[in-house]
């Protein structure tokens, strides 16, 4: 297959629009889920999601919060399985290999978010095996940098008590999903280099960071603030 991702359509999937109206109010029934910030997505144009990454739940729980489409990186290795790499390819998912620099997954990244897609990226490489925030690779500066589009920081809490490690079913727990003003990669000029790179990354960690404490103090029973137009919390 020459294109490494599902071609980009003026229609999106019907059972991608399906699972962005069915899977909130499976986790609302599972325990509570609260999206706030979804005013920030842009309603068009490319954006990148930059999101903390806990559980295997964190893609379509990103996904189903937000009204448009997105893509996602993914684990090479997810796509061995003919079946299952063809699910989730025309679920908007494409492969690179980790830990290798993978230049033509990055190449693919610039593709879509220059022709005005979003895509959503889990910086941290892999999933926390704490809960607490890992260290952030640059790859998601470079790819919205080099593509001249916003970074949109994500905070996810709960996915991983919903859908722990090694689990084969989910479980009841709230789930809260934030989305932070966009960061605009283009501060540091339209070719930043390392350092200026790492300067955006550390925004978007502390984005997520501040958002994280908001969301805890709401799994524990504390208010959130209010949810955004057309959002309400589900399962309070």
């Amino acid at each position: 297959m020459d294109r490494l991702y599902e071609p980009p359509r003026s229609w999106t999937w019907p059972h991608y629009r399906f699972a962005q109206w069915s899977i909130p109010k499976i986790i609302a029934l599972c325990g509570g889920h609260r999206v706030v910030g979804a005013e920030n997505m842009p309603d068009e144009g490319g954006a990148l999601i930059a999101s903390n990454h806990l559980s295997h739940l964190d893609p379509p729980v990103v996904g189903t919060a937000i009204r448009r489409r997105t893509y996602y990186f993914a684990a090479s290795e997810l796509f061995s399985n003919p079946v299952f790499g063809f699910i989730i390819r025309k679920c908007y998912a494409f492969p690179v290999k980790r830990g290798s620099g993978d230049r033509r997954a990055l190449k693919a990244a610039i593709e879509l978010l220059a022709g005005g897609e979003l895509l959503t990226m889990f910086p941290e490489g892999t999933r926390s095996h704490t809960g607490e925030l890992g260290e952030f690779d640059l790859g998601a500066a470079l790819a919205a940098s080099r593509a001249g589009v916003p970074i949109i920081p994500c905070a996810l809490t709960g996915t991983n008590d919903v859908l722990p490690r090694g689990a084969s079913r989910i479980r009841r727990g709230k789930v809260a999903v934030g989305f932070a003003e966009p960061i605009d990669t283009l501060q540091f000029g339209e070719k930043p280099g390392k350092e200026e790179l790492r300067r955006i990354t550390e925004q978007v960690e502390e984005a997520i960071r501040t958002m994280k404490a908001e969301q805890a103090a709401w799994l524990g029973g504390e208010p959130l603030g209010e949810a955004p137009s057309g959002q309400e919390p589900d399962g309070e």
